[in-house]
Formats: C-alpha cells, sequence, structure tokens
C-alpha cells in the first residue's frame, strides 16, 4: 500500500493534469447535451485530448524560460481559476449520474421524457450552479478572509515565568505571486500589534529563492520581546534551502532552526525550541519519526517541557513521547477547500488525504499540537470555509 502511495504521490501532477482535462471536458459536454447537442464517441475522446494537451503546454510555457505573451499570461490564471472549479463541476455531475442510475434501477421515472425527470435535470442544474457559485467565492471574498484564532494552551511541568508566554505563529506564506511585499507589510504590522513575546514561523516562506531579496527585508520588521524562530518547509527546501537559509540570516535577525535548538529565557526558566528540517516522504506526506528530533530532545533536561516546529505536522506523536509540550505545525493550508463543521465541530478538508493532522488542535500524551491554516496559497489563490490564519497561542499550567 505505501508503495501505491508513493507512486500516486510522485505522479499527481500529471495525474491533474489528466483530471482537469477530464473535468473540463465534461463540463463542455454537459452543456453541449443539456442544449440539445450530443456528440458522437470520438469527439469526447478528441476534447480531452486536445483541452489537456493545451493544459501541457500553458504549463510548459509558465515554468519555462520562454513567457507567455502579455495577453495570454492575463488570461491564464482566469482559465485556470475555471479549469480547477470545472474538476470538482465534473465530479458532482459523476455523483448525480449515479443517483440516477440507482434511482432508475429502483424504477423512478427519472428518463427525460418520464414523470420525473425534468425535476431531475434541473435540480441537477441547479447543483451545477451551486458548485460554481461557491468557487466564485472562494476565489473573490474568501481568499480575502484572515482570522486571528486565540488559543490557551495548558503545558505540564511550565515553570511559573513562563505561564502567559504569547506566541504568535505565522506559516506557509508563500511570497510571490500570490502574496506581495504591500499585503505582507500589512501582515507584519498586524502581528505586531499583537504584542508577541515570541513568533514562530513554520515554514514555506518562499516559492522560489529570488523572492527572498524582496521579500524577506519586509518581514523582518517582526518584532518579538524574545525573538522570532524559523524553521524551513518543503518550499523552501525546493527553492533552495541553503539559498534560503543565507537569505535569512542576511535580512533578517531571526533564528533560522534547522535540526537545532535554541532557548527563551524569562527570569531564568527557560523554554528549549526545537525546529526540524522538512523531510517528507513527498510533497505531500511528513515522517512519522523524524532521526533530529530525538536527538535534539536529548538535549533538554528531563521534565521539562519543550516546544518544537515542524512545518510538516506527521511527527507529531514522537514529539509527544519525547515529552514536548507544544508542536506547531502548518504545510496543509487547512485543506484550502473544506466543507462546514458538521454537529460533531469536524470541518472535512481536502488535507485529510494527505495527514491525520489536517487542521487546528490535536493532543497526545500530555502534549499539544496546532496546525496553523498558514496566510498563502498554493496552486490556486482559492480559500472556501478554509480563511487564513494567525494564530496567537498564550501557554498555561497544565
Amino acid at each position: 500500500m505505501e508503495r501505491l502511495k508513493r507512486v500516486f504521490f510522485r505522479s499527481f501532477f500529471r495525474l491533474l493534469l489528466v483530471a482537469v482535462a477530464l473535468g473540463e471536458w465534461t463540463c463542455v459536454a454537459w452543456v453541449l447535451w443539456a442544449s440539445g447537442r450530443a456528440l458522437p464517441a470520438w469527439a469526447h475522446v478528441a476534447g480531452v485530448v486536445g483541452i489537456f494537451a493545451v493544459n501541457r503546454w500553458l504549463v510548459r510555457h509558465r515554468r519555462g524560460a520562454h513567457p507567455l505573451p502579455r495577453a495570454v499570461g492575463r488570461l491564464v490564471p482566469v482559465y485556470a481559476s475555471a479549469a480547477f472549479t470545472s474538476v470538482f463541476c465534473a465530479l458532482f455531475l459523476a455523483a448525480a449520474g449515479v443517483v440516477w442510475g440507482v434511482g432508475r434501477l429502483a424504477g423512478l421515472p427519472l428518463g427525460p421524457g418520464e414523470a420525473l425527470g425534468p425535476s431531475y435535470f434541473w435540480l441537477v442544474n441547479v447543483g451545477l450552479g451551486a458548485v460554481v457559485g461557491l468557487f466564485l467565492h472562494g476565489y473573490t471574498a474568501g481568499q480575502r478572509r484572515l482570522v486571528v484564532t486565540r488559543l490557551t494552551v495548558p503545558v505540564p511541568g511550565l515553570a511559573p515565568p513562563l505561564v502567559g508566554l504569547r506566541i504568535v505563529q505565522l506559516s506557509d506564506i508563500h511570497i510571490g505571486a500570490y502574496l506581495d511585499t504591500d499585503e505582507l507589510a500589512d501582515h507584519v504590522r498586524r502581528v505586531n500589534a499583537l504584542a508577541p513575546d515570541v513568533v514562530c514561523i513554520t515554514g514555506d516562506l518562499v516559492d522560489r529563492a529570488e523572492t527572498c531579496a524582496e521579500g524577506f527585508p519586509v518581514l523582518a520588521g517582526l518584532a518579538a520581546r524574545h525573538g522570532v524562530f524559523v524553521t524551513l518547509g518543503n518550499h523552501d527546501v525546493a527553492a533552495g534551502a541553503a539559498e534560503v537559509t543565507a537569505a535569512l540570516r542576511r535580512w533578517t535577525a531571526f533564528t533560522v532552526l534547522r535540526d537545532a535548538r535554541a532557548d527563551v529565557v524569562v527570569d531564568g526558566a527557560v523554554l528549549p525550541v526545537l525546529g526540524v528540517d522538512d523531510l517528507g516522504r513527498d510533497w505531500a506526506r511528513g515522517v512519522w519519526e523524524h532521526p533530529a528530533l530525538a536527538r535534539l530532545a536529548a538535549t533538554v533536561p528531563p521534565r521539562t517541557p519543550f516546544l518544537v516546529l515542524s512545518h510538516r505536522p506527521d511527527c507529531f506523536e514522537q514529539a509527544a513521547r519525547l515529552g514536548a509540550g507544544l508542536m506547531l505545525s502548518g504545510h496543509t493550508h487547512g485543506g484550502q477547500l473544506a466543507v462546514p463543521a458538521g454537529r460533531r465541530g469536524r470541518v472535512r478538508n481536502l488535507a485529510e488525504l494527505i495527514t491525520p493532522f489536517s487542521r487546528g488542535l490535536y493532543r497526545a500524551h500530555g502534549a499539544t499540537l496546532y496546525v496553523n491554516r498558514g496566510l498563502g496559497f498554493t496552486a490556486q489563490k482559492i480559500r472556501l470555509f478554509t480563511p487564513r490564519e494567525i494564530a496567537v497561542i498564550e501557554l498555561a499550567a497544565g
């Protein structure tokens, strides 16, 4: 099973291009069929192949050395948004088709000329319009929404001088095309207004190394009484971990923790901060046992709770067993797309496909994990029932 998962995640983006082409053509075919224009089988095959070829060409040109013409480049984000939305429209149509098929087998009159046929047809169209409307909201108002989450986290064994310590966590900033320096400056001012004792940034600061020189001098404006601590994420590693680290040390006074420990000292009480490098099994999933974490935890005196910064949350169980009081992570963006919380208060989201720790609070062995939804975006600038987040965490006695 693990081998199949590895193959799937390695091939994910190629499969996604196929899924997008199928989704786009499914929507086109539905509109044509609904307007009374049925197509032969070969036309459907040609449609999917043609859209796939266009999408692959666009991706290669956006990543390549030869940029697209300016007029085309401006239209690509709009086209990409529509293409991404079409995947979910196609899934809705597939589900509606399954319901229609089950209904027909059960003897319900759902055929075109039967009693319930027209009603079901229009019900599907209304549902399809609702999907489009939700994604339109996600690309507009949804992606602009930002919340400040305030939490009080009990930490067993916390020294009295550390009670009330205020930690502000940022994650997954992704400085670049979707988050420019003007917006970044606004976030810096917002964080500083929270009067943090400590600021922790849990990875994915940039997508490309060349963004560092532009973004890090702005990010350097973050101010915290006991310092700013940073660990790298998978996008930072892909951009070049050495280059990103060097840029952070050049442009900021932050403490960069790459499989390293630093201490926050308040009136003689010490809160060790352990930061680990990103070691993903693939782009989606982290490791369950981080090889550096046990070594770093061994440097902490017995019965002294410590803080772990790990971009991916998957090693939380290990951190809890080793004695961590609190672990801060990101990576998931809270799924970016989710459905509202049900009766049990659980928000179902896409990140559940890659980790059991998709967003919010988790507890194990007396330790607490907080998975931040992040400030930025991956692939698409969309947030649906998943607002961007700055987390304010106040430590309390356990």
